[in-house]
């Protein structure tokens, strides 16, 4: 991690504060919340005991909760009306507020609803076979009957009515009743207190009502007879009683004024809801949609702090349930339901919220930029203090001038240590190149002295004995003399680089001459060479080149047995031109080939008995790094012999000083 980053890392950290601000505030939020529960709830004992004991309040005529039979309706409370059109694509989707009257088949569903002292009802009816009553046939004529649908109620006096209606075709449908007269006649009148509509559907029909509560008493049944053809015996069910059409089920409804009670009570972000003990609902009121906060735009900041601090899942509301019960305490009659928005106390949140983060988020954006410039300007001094190191070195190991710097500061103290200490390095460096000169310089009489003497020793008769120790000594000499030429040759390459003009050239021919005069001066071998038809050009010395290659053959040539092909490739690549010598013979030894190409390395055993220091290896290294290639080794397919690879870059490369 560099050290900007971690600067400004250091600086986001002042962020902290605003977090650990907002942490308090919520904090406080949370007290704040369980204090409004703890009123919301107060507040509901208080409505629910002001309910005690009054059904007549809660339910119409007095009816109250309980088990619901088999035959009992509960209406929804609507928000709207429904529009009769015989649809029910404006009525709530409640499935669980359906009831089914058709023992187990699902013939007739009923589904209720109040709004306005108005009760609709929607009936889905299950009918594979419509028969409709006889045109101009008498209501009265059993011959003439089709489908019917009979409601059956009490009304606001007790006294049990009938009414019912004839299938006659879709669209609006007419209600009537029979009225008893005297000497037992009896009479079809209208009935236009009720309205409606009823449309087909894919299994029957759907019927959809509405009927004034004014009407209705305490008890409310529908029966459907279902004809399969005109005048036969129907088919009845539902929740009257098919014999004398007795109402049996209860109609569980909200009276009238219990809405008006609860307004009182309500408030802007409050809701009241009472329903049975069962959760059937009787009557709402609701405001929690209505705003609280008196100034809801709040700024962009402020919008944004909401939209950051608002937790996913965040209760946005308080709710909470209470028992309504009867005079006695012995039975619950009702249950009230309250829910308050939580706005009022987000918006106290928002605001104190708004107020530290406008504070500490200016804080923290000055100190972050402090840093960050501090962080910028400080990077800047390091980034020019590795670029000057970096270039401090050449890739031959002479040192440049490195930049003195006037700097107080540590940063200063440690570019005036790296000067020194490239001072130091400088003249070490200096000893080291001259020290082989001078060493093979010194080493060289005593050695000529020594050479001559064991020539003079040769020829004068010498005990057998003695013989092998004087060739030994010898060969020692020998060995020491190559050595002291190959550090020689190494000494005058690295000069020969240091002092190097580079130029742009061609690989090709400058490869195959070469060649060509390695097949004269090593007949014993075959040379093969891959060489592209176009040119190759580099950037670098021709002459260090050629070099390179020399000992790159050279080595392929004390390595390979007599008769052997020595192959010669260039690789033209995008970015670079690769050098490949192929040799058979002793191959490379695993892990180790790196190391081949420093100085005085010996691994591999050549085909004559001349002895070989690695010094061959180590200047086509230092050539290669010259042009800004790298050199590499590798053995043949098959463990067939050794290959040979240098990389050379083929781009304008800058030089290092």
């Amino acid at each position: 991690m560099s050290l900007r980053l971690k600067l400004l890392l250091l600086g986001l950290a002042t962020f902290v504060l605003p977090w650990a601000g907002c942490q308090y505030v919520r904090e406080m939020e949370s007290v704040l919340r369980r204090g409004e529960e703890q009123a919301l709830q107060a507040m509901a004992k208080a409505v629910a005991a002001s309910l005690q004991g009054r059904e007549e309040l809660l339910y119409r005529g007095g009816v109250g909760p309980g088990a619901l039979s088999p035959f009992d309706l509960q209406p929804l409370p609507l928000s709207g009306a429904p529009f009769l059109d015989g649809y029910a694509d404006d009525w709530p989707d409640r499935p669980d507020a359906w009831r089914s009257f058709s023992r187990g088949d699902d013939r007739l569903r009923v589904l209720m609803g109040v709004h306005e002292r108005m009760l609709f009802v929607l009936l889905d009816v299950k009918d594979a076979r419509l028969v409709f009553d006889a045109p101009g046939g008498g209501f009265l004529d059993p011959q003439s009957f089709g489908d019917r649908i009979w409601l059956g109620f009490t009304d606001t006096y007790g006294f049990e009515r009938q009414v019912f209606l004839a299938l006659l075709g879709p669209g609006p449908v007419r209600a009537r009743r029979i009225e008893e007269l005297e000497f037992g006649r009896r009479e079809v009148v209208d009935e236009p207190r009720i309205e409606g509509a009823w449309q087909p559907t894919n299994e029957g029909y759907r019927v959809e009502l509405r009927v004034p509560l004014s009407m209705v008493g305490e008890r409310f049944g529908v029966l459907i007879d279902d004809r399969d053809e005109r005048g036969a015996e129907p088919e009845s069910f539902g929740s009257l009683a098919p014999e004398n059409l007795a109402t049996r089920g209860r109609l569980v409804a909200a009276a009238p004024g219990l809405d008006d009670y609860l307004r009182q009570f309500s408030a802007p972000g409050l809701r009241l809801m009472v329903t049975t003990p069962e959760g059937a609902p009787l009557a709402t009121v609701d405001r929690l949609a209505v705003p609280t906060d008196p100034n809801p735009d709040r700024g962009l900041l402020a919008r944004l702090y909401r939209r950051i601090l608002d937790r996913p899942g965040e209760r946005r509301r308080v709710e909470l349930s209470v028992p309504i019960q009867d005079h006695d305490r012995q039975r619950t009659i009702g249950v009230l339901h309250v829910a308050q928005s939580a706005d009022r106390w987000l918006t106290l949140r928002d605001d104190a919220v708004t107020r530290l983060l406008n504070f500490t988020l200016i804080t923290s954006i000055l100190a972050v930029l402090a840093i960050f410039a501090f962080a910028i300007r400080l990077a800047f001094r390091l980034a020019r203090l590795r670029r000057a190191s970096e270039s401090a070195l050449t890739r031959e190991g002479l040192v440049t001038d490195f930049p003195e710097t006037e700097s107080p500061d540590e940063l200063g103290d440690v570019a005036r240590s790296f000067s020194t200490l490239l001072a130091r390095l400088n003249d070490y460096t200096g000893y080291l190149r001259t020290l082989a000169g001078k060493l093979a310089h010194e080493i060289r009489t005593p050695l000529t002295i020594v050479r001559s003497s064991l020539e003079n020793l040769e020829a004068e008769t010498l005990p057998e004995q003695a013989r092998p120790y004087v060739a030994r000594a010898r060969e020692g000499s020998e060995r020491l003399n190559a050595i002291l030429v190959a550090m020689g040759a190494a000494s005058r390459v690295e000069e020969a680089i240091r002092s190097a003009e580079r130029s742009r050239f061609d690989l090709v021919p400058l490869l195959d001459s070469a060649v060509e005069s390695y097949r004269m001066a090593f007949p014993q071998r075959e040379f093969r060479t891959e060489l592209p038809r176009g040119p190759v050009v580099i950037e670098g010395a021709p002459d260090l080149i050629v070099q390179m290659l020399d000992k790159l053959v050279d080595n392929a040539v004390d390595f390979s047995p007599h008769g052997s092909v020595i192959t010669v490739r260039l690789l033209e690549l995008p970015e670079e031109a690769v050098l490949e010598v192929d040799n058979p013979g002793p191959t490379l030894p695993p892990g180790l080939r790196e190391r081949m190409f420093e100085s005085l390395w010996q691994s591999r055993t050549g085909s004559d008995s001349r002895p070989h220091f690695g010094l061959g290896l180590y200047i086509v290294r230092l050539i290669a790094e010259f042009h800004g290639g790298r050199a590499e080794a590798d053995n043949l397919p098959h463990d067939s012999g050794a290959r040979f690879r240098v990389r050379l870059a083929r781009g304008r490369r800058e030089d290092a000083t």
